[in-house]
């Protein structure tokens, strides 16, 4: 009897103890960095630096990555109307996203101004795509498309884009910080889908308003109050009328 409960024990460990190891260890795939790894696990970059001394960036695809013991792996979800937060893939904390964005802004950058990324060797077009490009490969360590609507499609190929009604208590949930907003025909589409314009949402400021960061109108690179109800450019399509830009899904990278 003693032994049948030993053995029951030694085994039940032996198999926990598998997962675990399993757990901590992340191999590359390609586009990651460590900034997707420090969002997807939850631990900061430099304990996964201390845990792996000979990881030198950038990561390469493939490369196994040892993560620091106590972090939580997050499994991303399925396509749903609205994603529930425990099943989120990786998350930029709101400060991540803050900081990102401060560099650019702190420069003063102007909607198509140029700037030069850390470790980019030409100047971007800090239009509203690039500027959720930079932010998301600060704060994620993924690489986005160049235009708001390859980003879109990339993202609904993936399976982490939902199409929304523009209804901002359902958003305010809904919502993590690091998630693209998209809007449909701020200007004549040149590409399909339709989708002119990408924001990345920031979080909710002191007074609980849901505030987005990238590069749009006069201000250019900066942050801004997100109201998921409010129209944002327009064109004439026939004679007097006119078509208005409205907001119409988020994706999570």
């Amino acid at each position: 009897m003693k032994l049948t409960i030993f053995l029951s024990l030694a085994i039940a460990l032996s198999i926990g103890l598998g997962d675990v190891h399993a757990a901590q260890i992340h191999v590359i795939a390609p586009g990651e960095q460590i900034g997707r790894l420090v969002a997807l696990y939850g631990v900061s970059e430099d304990a996964i630096l201390a845990a792996n001394p000979l990881l030198q960036p950038p990561l390469q695809p493939g490369m196994q990555v040892q993560i620091p013991d106590g972090a939580a792996i997050e499994t991303p979800p399925l396509i749903a109307a609205v994603p529930p937060a425990s099943a989120s893939p990786a998350i930029a904390p709101r400060s991540s996203v803050a900081d990102a964005i401060a560099l650019p802004t702190s420069l003063e950058i102007r909607y198509n101004g140029g700037w030069k990324p850390p470790g980019e060797s030409s100047s971007w077009k800090m239009d509203c795509s690039n500027t959720a490009r930079w932010i998301v490969r600060a704060t994620q360590g993924v690489e986005l498309p160049r235009t708001a609507s390859g980003q879109y499609e990339s993202l609904r190929q993936k399976k982490r884009l939902w199409r929304v009604r523009p209804n901002a208590r359902a958003l305010r949930k809904a919502l993590r910080p690091g998630d693209l907003l998209f809007w449909e025909h701020t200007y004549r589409p040149v590409r399909k889908p339709p989708v002119t314009h990408v924001m990345v949402y920031l979080g909710t400021d002191s007074s609980g308003r849901m505030q987005m960061a990238g590069s749009q109108g006069s201000r250019g690179v900066d942050t801004y109050t997100f109201d998921p109800t409010l129209k944002m450019g327009s064109y004439p399509f026939f004679l007097w009328f006119r078509r208005e830009g409205s907001f119409v899904a988020y994706g999570r990278p």
